[in-house]
């Protein structure tokens, strides 16, 4: 039997169009609640269910699927464990949406020495395009010489400059994206990606390493170039997978650290 998620999916992308995706997907073998868990994953990255919207009940996804109850809930515990869903007690399975309290304590690990996180002010210094070299386009997944954003953001935090961004973004899934978007935006830059682009982070890595202040990063943060500064180096990941993001962090450490809590189910999945 090909599985169908009813009427949700169908008004959303038409009957066939998902009686074929689902086809698809039931060609690996694996055990039926990581098919489930991809399945929902690709339904969730095609706009089947936005950001903040509750997913069908566990009965619906079991007889959509055509897999016990059991199975759809071992599913659903990995996406919630993922960060890509979120339940409410009593309301139901919610695809997990982008806020200032998630990205204060989910994507912004930099914090006082006392352990004290401040949302950060953010103003925009620049916004460009360039090609990808060879180490952007291996860290994003796209070829060489394809189109890349780059957007440099300078973060102050309690009034002193302490962070410099340098974000870049593989073109092709940002399309349309401008200076006066990005300056311009009400929310966070995750918000931003999520709805006005439908790319979603809910996963991020990085790599931390020390390093000295340039003549640009030193002029951005009011230091003397060779100033020491802590360098992170993200990448964040969309629903599906796929790096949508590469972030350089320069961060002053004379009053911030940075600090991250890994729980059980970030160790568990081998998360960065």
């Amino acid at each position: 039997m090909i599985p169908s998620i009813g009427v949700d999916v169908a008004l959303r992308r038409g009957e066939d169009m998902m009686e074929l995706h689902i086809r698809e997907l039931r060609k690996f073998d694996e055990p039926l609640y990581k098919w489930v868990k991809r399945g929902l994953i690709e339904l969730i990255g095609l706009g089947t269910w936005r950001p903040a919207q509750a997913i069908p009940s566990e009965r619906k996804l079991s007889e959509g699927f055509g897999v016990s109850m059991g199975t759809i809930r071992r599913a659903l515990d990995e996406l919630v464990d993922d960060d890509v869903l979120v339940r409410h007690q009593g309301r139901g399975t919610f695809v997990t949406a982008h806020d200032r309290n998630r990205y204060l304590f989910s994507f912004f690990n930099v914090c006082g020495h006392d352990g004290q996180r401040i949302y950060p002010v953010v103003n925009l210094i620049d916004f460009d395009s360039l090609r990808a070299d060879a180490f952007v386009a291996r860290s994003l997944s796209i070829s060489p010489g394809a189109k890349v954003v780059r957007v440099r953001n300078l973060l102050t935090l309690k009034g002193v400059p302490t962070l410099v961004d340098e974000i870049l973004l593989p073109a092709a899934r940002f399309a349309g994206i401008s200076r006066e978007r990005v300056a311009d935006r009400s929310g966070t830059l995750y918000q931003l990606y999520e709805e006005q682009f439908r790319q979603s982070v809910t996963r991020i890595e990085e790599r931390l390493r020390a390093t000295v202040a340039n003549a640009q990063q030193a002029a951005d943060l009011a230091v003397d170039p060779g100033y020491p500064l802590l360098h992170i180096v993200r990448r964040a990941f969309a629903v599906d997978g796929t790096p949508i993001e590469l972030r350089h962090s320069f961060v002053k450490t004379e009053h911030y650290e940075y600090s991250r809590t890994l729980h059980e189910a970030d160790r568990g999945r081998g998360r960065d």
